[in-house]
């Protein structure tokens, strides 16, 4: 019974911290980091995708 009790607790616990955490913006990274957004899809031709794009597909557009 006691053991049930202080899992309980110590459930609440951890919850509690990382509900925390979460809402203050703790991380053990470092969340600096500097991303460039291309200028066209030319610069970024891997996020590109045709309308003729079927997953596992090689129909592709022009």
């Amino acid at each position: 019974m006691i053991r049930t009790v202080l899992y309980a607790v110590y459930g609440v616990a951890v919850l509690g911290l990382l509900g925390t955490a979460q809402y203050r913006g703790w991380s053990f990274t470092r969340g600096e980091s500097a991303v460039v957004d291309p200028k066209s899809v030319r610069a970024n031709p891997g996020a590109y995708r045709s309308p003729y794009f079927i997953p596992g597909r090689t129909l592709r557009g022009k």
